[in-house]
């Protein structure tokens, strides 16, 4: 006989005869319900001491039971990408307009003094002899920087030298010019040649006088010495200064 808790459906299988004819309470070991079974017997055991749970009552699955479905990925949405208005535009541009014209005004204001200052330093250097003319210190300045000039406007260029004989003695020919590098007429101081051994010695010393030179001219120069000694090796030369 089945026998159900009208409580929790739990479901028993009762022995034949356990109710009896006039029935009987029996009680839910699950539950602890209690109802009346008609038919039972009264003198029969208690259905507790001999119920058999026949069937498992059907537990209904609670949420936090239940597989929850995984969730779905978010569809890829693209980056949101600002839009720019068109008056943005046009104001971006005579912003940059504005700027472009300001770095053109600076480049101006510094351009002006800097070619004034490369013009003054070209001319300086193209009129330099004309410089030191006026202001004879100046020429350390201009030698400082590796600019040839020389204090009185005059220079000694191409000086070589030789030995020959001549009438059958031996002799030592130098020649070479003096360039006036000045707008006007120059009267060359002597020119003092100096013949010098390996140890740097002096072994000769003799002078030549060049005369005037014209205005951005030169004028040659020769000389010989006579017998030149044997142990000279070195040829030096300069202006004779000023006693």
């Amino acid at each position: 006989m089945i026998l159900t808790c009208p409580e929790c459906s739990t479901k028993y299988m009762a022995k034949d005869g356990s109710i009896g004819p006039n029935g009987r309470s029996v009680h839910c070991a699950r539950c602890e319900a209690v109802w009346f079974v008609p038919g039972a017997d009264p003198d029969a055991l208690a259905l507790e001491d001999n119920k058999a749970v026949l069937i498992a009552p059907e537990v209904q699955p609670t949420p936090s039971r239940m597989a929850e479905p995984e969730p779905k990925p978010a569809p890829y949405q693209a980056p949101a990408v600002a839009t720019v208005g068109a008056h943005t535009l046009l104001r971006d541009k005579a912003d940059a307009e504005k700027l472009s014209k300001r770095k053109r005004f600076i480049r101006m204001i510094w351009a002006a003094p800097l070619c004034l200052l490369i013009g003054g330093a070209a001319g300086a250097i193209w009129k330099r002899q004309s410089i030191v003319e006026q202001q004879p210190k100046a020429a350390t300045l201009f030698q400082s920087i590796g600019l040839g000039v020389k204090a009185n406007g005059l220079d000694i260029q191409g000086l070589t030298s030789s030995r020959l004989v001549v009438d059958g003695e031996e002799i030592l020919r130098v020649t070479g010019e003096i360039v006036n590098l000045t707008s006007q007429a120059k009267t060359s101081p002597l020119v003092q040649l100096r013949l010098e051994n390996r140890s740097g010695e002096p072994v000769a010393d003799w002078f030549v006088e060049p005369g005037t030179v014209p205005a951005g001219q030169s004028i040659k120069i020769e000389t010989d010495y006579p017998a030149p000694p044997i142990d000279s090796v070195e040829l030096r030369y300069r202006f004779a200064p000023d006693e």
